[in-house]
């Protein structure tokens, strides 16, 4: 019997967010194949996952908090058999201008617009979910793609 590899998402945004309390949409966009990876502090544990998939005897369960989260049960809204991709990432806010950019360490520069779609949320949302609603001033984020799909950056 395969083990399980625990990954939740949001349903809905977080209480930071201008859209506090309204769904993300999430689970319905990760159905539909839109939502093609999530974005994760934790390079080092989530390459760990991805190798032990690629090994095999893991699966990916995908899932959300009923309520509030860490305060109510996960349902599990998908799993994933296939192994997963991971890919470290840095994204960079420059204060001036409020402009994004995105690059995959020791690789590409990454279109921030498709960056955001393919994790499910448009510019604005994506920019603020990362950042906050009113960013200071410049901001780095470094954390990993978990990629569901054979998308690579």
């Amino acid at each position: 019997m395969k083990k399980k590899i625990i990954l939740t998402l949001s349903k809905r945004f977080p209480t930071t967010h201008s859209r506090k309390g309204e769904p993300t949409g999430f689970k319905e966009k990760l159905a539909k194949g839109e939502k093609l990876h999530t974005i994760r502090r934790n390079f080092d544990l989530w390459n760990v996952n991805a190798e032990k998939m690629t090994r095999g005897g893991f699966y990916l369960s995908v899932r959300q908090w009923s309520g509030r989260p860490y305060n109510s049960k996960q349902t599990e809204i998908q799993q994933i058999s296939r192994p997963i991709a991971v890919q470290p990432i840095q994204i960079n806010y420059h204060h001036d201008g409020g402009l994004l950019t995105a690059k995959i360490k020791g690789g590409n520069q990454i279109e921030v617009e498709q960056l955001a779609k393919n994790d499910g949320l448009s510019l604005p949302d994506f920019v603020e979910w990362f950042f906050g609603k009113t960013p200071k001033g410049d901001a780095t984020f470094e954390g990993v793609v978990i990629h569901f799909t054979d998308l690579r950056y």
